[in-house]
């Protein structure tokens, strides 16, 4: 079974208010060619499909047009599951309609699909009995399904699909309290045993002659993170160990984490395959992909990364003038790029140079003006400390924004600054 792993679309995000909504079309465009290209029977969507709990119209639209055209006409399984970002229930409304295409939405951790497949074959059983078109060999099929785990079978494929699916588990979507202690490792080991116990619950339904999948929305221990990611733990209580991943699994595709990345002391295959776009600057060095698994039941399991080229990098990028800076930018070879620009520059640059920078690429999302003696070295970072309040505020101002304080946001910051001093000593 060929297999596609992706996850962390985040759908309708922004950045710095600029949308990102046609490199996501874009990237969607990209993965359904790639889906053609390498014969992929099961596409795996790992949580965070969309950015925000309440999506706009254009995001939920750009989804579903997505996981149909993934699908083709049922003739390709698409498996997607709720991240941290995800509303559970927004994601699964979909389902009565989602399941006659071969795409299964999957909200809640321990969600149960067994109760609607029954009402779903008999339905078929009626349709049957009528003489109706009912669903052939030539579509995917639920075939058996229970609480965190699904069975399907795929046209073309000698062997059905097993996989147990858990969307990100919080205490609150798992509706329980985990452990009466507040002791961060006590709730860290509480945690990652309850994650084991749902990721075995649904492996015990695993088979020899099945392929047999994990997928779920987690932060596993020793995994690499970005700037980018809504944090899912507090302190380190909601960190999983990686021998929680059921050994009995042929692949483990996670989401949550936007590098792609393999995670070591697993007995599986266990991989992250990071977001399909640049979410971060702290991102800029890598290279998104979505990964490709090849699974034979009794052989081994073959990953391998295919680059995706539809969205735009991040640079950092740092000038000696302004006019290096303006020349670089109005280069239409460097349009596409999303940029955080360092100009060192010996006075704050005018609101009509800014104008100007803004006109000339409009994918600059930050800039940040060096003046003399803004940058400080090792060596004089001690004597910070000497210097008064407002010398201080005045030296941070010019730093990050290259600009000199005015005397009304100087006074402001003493006056907020003063009144914060004496309510700390009357406490």
């Amino acid at each position: 079974m060929r297999i596609l792993h992706t996850s962390d679309w985040h759908l309708g995000r922004t950045l710095e208010g600029k949308s990102r909504l046609p490199e996501q079309r874009a990237f969607i465009d990209e993965l359904c060619y790639i889906l053609e290209k390498e014969k992929i029977q099961l596409v795996i969507i790992a949580g965070d499909v969309f950015d925000t709990y309440n999506p706009s119209a254009a995001a939920e639209e750009l989804f579903y047009q997505a996981v149909e055209r993934i699908s083709d006409d049922g003739k390709r399984a698409v498996v997607a599951i709720a991240g941290n970002h995800d509303s559970p229930e927004r994601l699964r409304a979909a389902n009565p309609l989602a399941w006659k295409q071969g795409i299964y939405l999957l909200g809640m951790p321990g969600e149960d699909m067994g109760q609607a497949l029954a009402a779903t074959k008999a339905l078929e059983e009626m349709a049957a009995a009528a003489d109706a078109l009912s669903i052939g060999k030539e579509q995917v099929n639920l075939v058996n399904a229970g609480a965190g785990w699904i069975e399907i079978s795929i046209p073309d494929c000698e062997n059905n699909a097993v996989i147990t699916v858990l969307p990100y588990p919080s205490e609150k979507r798992l509706n329980e309290l985990l452990c009466d202690s507040m002791e961060e490792g006590d709730l860290q080991k509480a945690y990652s045993q309850r994650v084991a116990l749902a990721l075995q619950e649904g492996a015990q339904h695993f088979r020899q002659d099945t392929v047999n999948i994990v997928t779920s929305h987690l932060y596993v221990l020793g995994g690499i993170g970005s700037d980018s990611e809504r944090d899912i733990q507090l302190g380190g209580a909601f960190v999983v160990e990686p021998a929680a991943m059921p050994k009995e699994a042929h692949y483990v595709a996670l989401g949550h984490l936007h590098r792609k990345q393999k995670i070591g002391g697993t007995e599986v295959p266990c991989y992250y395959s990071g977001s399909p776009l640049y979410y971060s600057f702290s991102e800029s060095i890598q290279q998104k992909q979505v990964l490709v698994v090849d699974i034979e039941p009794t052989g081994e399991t073959h990953v391998e990364g295919i680059p995706l080229t539809k969205g735009k990098p991040m640079y950092i990028k740092r000038f000696s003038s302004y006019q290096e800076a303006y020349d670089w930018c109005a280069n239409e070879e460097n349009q596409e790029i999303w940029l955080h620009l360092e100009i060192e520059s010996q006075q704050p640059l005018s609101n009509l140079q800014l104008e100007e920078l803004n006109k000339v690429h409009e994918g600059i999302i930050y800039r940040r003006i060096i003046l003399p003696g803004a940058v400080i070295n090792e060596e004089e970072e001690p004597r910070l400390q000497e210097l008064s309040l407002e010398e201080q505020f005045l030296r941070f101002v010019a730093k990050e924004t290259g600009t000199t304080a005015s005397q009304e946001l100087i006074d402001l910051f003493l006056t907020l600054a003063h009144d914060g001093g004496d309510e700390n000593e009357t406490d």
